[in-house]
């Protein structure tokens, strides 16, 4: 049970009281170097959230104090840190509030009334539905090949290490199709959490879009600080070892071109084009061994669970999600697909051998040059494709194939290959404008892993990688309110 809950009328209340004590020069941070992150903190309405949380609490026992100044202390922490302003630990930051009573008030206590360290972690296990298991105790033994085996080193470069398990994007596509579920969603609350304290709250302002909406996908390494071969104990058999992080395994890195010991982050975010700015829609943990195919299709499907009132009209993804079985989900739901064709993938033999095409489906003319789109037959059910030179046919091409104005025309049929002929022909002005947006993906992971410092955090878990990258993804969303006010304010 929660002995007191203290809602954003009484936070107010307080902070204006306390403001009355502080000094000059208490006065002077709190409208200088901590202005930002005290206005975004406004911007974070916590009642919102704890309605959410509330459910999570028993109605007997112990009465847990002091919840919404606990998460205003997280979001807090890492909008300072992000700003330079404070260092990059949890232990360090809860004694740094015992003597700063600013900081303390900024998250609704009294330097005499402040949570404890434990309490943090009491909230973070709150939002996390695993089951409870030795797995993580200081004094749990696992043999110490756990976690040695590495992916297949991939052939070409900049390529993602091939998924362990075959055919498995095929299996989750027809789970998905059948309307089953996908087990062992440990991260439902954190997901469905920011959802209802980040998502909607953005939504409202008009951050996200409520229709039309451009959604990206991307997959980043994580790098865990814990060490992959574990640690001897004094007394334990020889092949036994302690594995700080039991959670993490060993992946590839295709960007750094190396193996890396840890997770894989994959996120699912929009862009707003009048604000220039990113905003992350899903977050969610997986092992490193996984393929960003696999990923997608997971990411998808919790997206579709656990946030009804985002309208998906585009799906923008690397290379790493060319495969029949997302194309064919995104299909069956209405979603328009832009990816990225992988090189591996050769000519479909679905296409007949008369029409030559470029590696994205584009037919080409007699002169080898791409033809241009020329709109769709509702009726026949074809895309028309002309002479590149159009009205200029007949004047500028050296091989002239027919006498007609506009030249040569070729149909193709989107049933031909779902891959390639896409509701938004490939290489068009339209296609690239929208895939362009893919790229707020990739900036995403950036501010999460760099700006924010998860790669730089030493947590070990699966369990508090997730929740730390949920509090900051509510922290992307501040940044995002806050540009906003400040462009309505200009």
């Amino acid at each position: 049970m929660i002995k007191h809950w203290q809602s954003m009328q009484d936070y107010k209340r307080f902070l204006t009281e306390s403001k009355v004590h502080f000094d000059s020069s208490e006065r002077n941070r709190l409208h200088t170097e901590l202005w930002k992150a005290w206005q975004k903190l406004r911007l974070f309405d916590t009642d919102k959230a704890m309605e959410f949380l509330l459910p999570f609490y028993s109605n007997t026992g112990r009465p847990a104090k002091n919840q919404p100044q606990i998460l205003r202390s997280f979001i807090l922490f890492f909008l300072l840190y992000s700003e330079g302003l404070t260092k990059l630990s949890l232990t360090l930051w809860v004694d740094r509030l015992k003597h700063d009573r600013l900081l303390a008030a900024l998250i609704g206590c009294t330097t005499d009334s402040l949570p404890p360290l434990g309490s943090y972690f009491d909230f973070m296990d709150r939002l996390w539905t695993a089951p409870a298991t030795d797995l993580y105790a200081r004094d749990k033994l696992l043999p110490a090949s756990w976690n040695s085996k590495k992916p297949d080193k991939p052939k070409g470069k900049k390529q993602k290490a091939q998924e362990t398990k075959p055919k498995i994007t095929e299996i989750i596509e027809k789970r998905l199709m059948d309307g089953k579920d996908i087990p062992f969603n440990f991260e439902d609350r954190l997901q469905r959490f920011f959802y209802h304290a980040a998502v909607l709250p953005s939504m409202a302002s008009g951050l996200i879009p409520g229709e039309r909406l451009t959604v990206s996908g991307d997959g980043a390494a994580v790098h865990t600080h814990s060490c992959p071969r574990g640690h001897h104990r004094d007394g334990a058999p020889e092949n036994m070892r302690h594995f700080p992080d039991p959670d993490a395994a060993w992946g590839w890195d295709s960007d750094l071109e190396k193996y890396y010991f840890g997770y894989t982050l994959f996120q699912l975010s929009c862009y707003h084009t009048g604000l220039r700015t990113d905003i992350p829609l899903l977050l969610r943990f997986t092992s490193a061994r996984r393929h960003d195919s696999v990923n997608f299709l997971v990411a998808f499907h919790e997206l579709e669970k656990h946030m009804p009132a985002v309208s998906t009209t585009n799906m923008c993804l690397d290379s790493a999600m060319d495969n029949y079985p997302t194309y064919r989900l995104l299909k069956y739901r209405g979603i328009r697909a832009f990816i990225d064709l992988n090189d591996k993938c050769g000519r479909p033999k679905t296409i007949p051998d008369a029409i030559t095409i470029d590696k994205d489906g584009t037919p080409l003319c007699q002169e080898k040059l791409r033809m241009k789109p020329n709109g769709y037959d509702k009726s026949s059910g074809y895309l028309m494709w002309r002479c590149p030179y159009g009205k200029e046919h007949c004047s500028k091409c050296k091989n002239s194939c027919t006498d007609s104005k506009y030249g040569r025309v070729v149909k193709t049929r989107p049933e031909w290959d779902i891959r390639l002929y896409t509701d938004v022909p490939r290489g068009t002005d339209a296609y690239k404008k929208i895939y362009k947006q893919r790229t707020a993906a990739e900036r995403i992971n950036n501010r999460i892993l760099n700006d924010y410092g998860l790669h730089r955090m030493f947590i070990h878990t699966k369990e508090h990688y997730s929740f730390m990258t949920t509090i900051i993804g509510i922290c992307i969303h501040l940044d995002a309110r806050y540009k906003q006010q400040m462009q309505t304010a200009a």
